[in-house]
């Protein structure tokens, strides 16, 4: 049997593509080498998420589950009163004023399951070896089932969506960093960190440092996740001092952080802090005849707008409806998907450009103006609601201008 689809990794990129087309009568398989659920980064969604969890019929398990996010604050990490929140009713054109605080291993469980529940058949713990060619046309994977044996799966269309470990670009050498975001992050989660009260509950609070910034992301039952993003110019210094140890690095920068050690005063850690390094990376291709590349796996962004998930979503979404389109057409080409690659890296490039200029120091004075000018608030607002793939939105092209994204 030859399968429409394979789908390649069952975070929130996959399950989505994977739902959309299993809901439209597609025969899919997502295939996932872990189980659900397990730890992931980027709990953080943003407003323009919000339209795909509907698409996909999850949104009100969502709002059911998770605690609502209204805004992002920005506060100096040696000055608590130097700070700066944005709201996200105050975006352009806000259709959706919310999004939502996610526990990663709850919400891509749900995504996961919610893909069978649309019809598409489930393997976890399933690990793809390689892929299947017809001669330049990928065809189908060879896969690792959870008892050891290897099977072959035939697929007219296979998608890549294994995350950062980005296995069609790995394999084909086609992963290129992203100068000047080599960063680390360190991270944990917590009990009794300070948050904001209200409707602000949900609001992620971005520490900035001198050389990185630091989340706090606020979940329903009352933990946090926390963490810090530092230069390895950074870490380097630590270890010179003696500091090399996940748990010595973090404390390294909650000590360097007056406003971030007064929210963790009274917190108690749920589990060691953890590093992770290599965030960004850049794809040269994401799509090729009888594949696409989508989320993580067509590239990664530094974490400072909580881009991942979105992208991934959004991407997941968009790649379905073109497959879908095109295995109608009968035309699974390279070329059959030119504009929705030019859509998501359109986006993607705005975020890259803001990113790259807090690095380099030009974008804070922005964020904390006094007074800020109200044209580039709600283009930040905007920005950070997600809300990116209009490339001829006057904000996004004034962003642009402003902050080009470096290549």
């Amino acid at each position: 049997m030859t399968l429409d689809v394979v789908v390649i990794g069952g975070g929130p990129a996959g399950s989505v593509c994977a739902a959309r087309l299993a809901a439209r009568g597609r025969s899919v398989a997502l295939l996932e080498r872990d189980h659900h659920p397990r730890f992931h980064l980027g709990e953080s969604l943003l407003p323009h998420s919000v339209g795909v969890l509907e698409a996909v019929g999850v949104l009100d398990a969502v709002r059911a589950d998770f605690l609502v996010k209204r805004g992002a604050r920005f506060v100096d990490g040696a000055d608590p009163a130097r700070s700066s929140r944005y709201g996200f009713a105050d975006a352009f054109h806000a259709r959706w004023d919310h999004a939502f605080q996610v526990p990663r291993d709850t919400f891509d469980d749900l995504l996961f399951r919610n893909a069978g529940r649309c019809g598409a058949e489930l393997r976890e713990g399933w690990e793809v070896t390689r892929t299947l060619r017809e001669g330049e046309r990928m065809a189908g994977v060879q896969a690792r089932a959870p008892d050891g044996s290897l099977h072959e799966l035939a697929a007219r269309m296979v998608i890549d969506a294994t995350g950062r470990d980005a296995m069609v670009a790995r394999a084909a050498g086609d992963v290129e960093r992203i100068s000047g975001l080599d960063r680390t992050a360190v991270y944990t989660q917590v009990r009794g960190a300070w948050r904001d009260e209200g409707e602000r509950e949900g609001d992620i609070q971005i520490v900035v440092l001198g050389d990185g910034w630091m989340w706090f992301i606020p979940f329903a039952d009352g933990r946090t996740s926390v963490g810090a993003v530092v230069s390895r110019g950074w870490v380097r210094a630590c270890h010179e001092r003696g500091a090399s140890s996940p748990p010595e690095l973090f404390d390294a920068a909650v000590a360097g952080a007056p406003t971030a050690a007064r929210m963790l005063a009274h917190a108690e850690r749920l589990f060691p802090p953890r590093a992770t390094g290599d965030f960004s990376f850049r794809v040269g291709r994401v799509r090729g005849d009888g594949w696409l590349a989508i989320g993580d796996a067509g590239g990664f962004i530094d974490p400072l707008f909580s881009t991942g998930a979105h992208l991934a979503m959004y991407g997941g979404l968009h790649a379905a409806d073109a497959l879908d389109r095109a295995l109608a057409a009968g035309d699974l080409s390279e070329a059959r998907f030119a504009a929705w690659e030019a859509t998501m890296r359109s986006g993607a490039e705005v975020f890259l450009g803001v990113v790259q200029a807090f690095y380099r120091g030009e974008l804070t004075p922005y964020l904390f103006a006094e007074p800020q000018h109200p044209f580039l608030r709600r283009a930040i607002t905007t920005l950070l609601a997600g809300d990116v793939f209009d490339p001829g939105a006057r904000w996004a092209r004034e962003m642009r201008a402003r902050f080009p994204a470096r290549q």
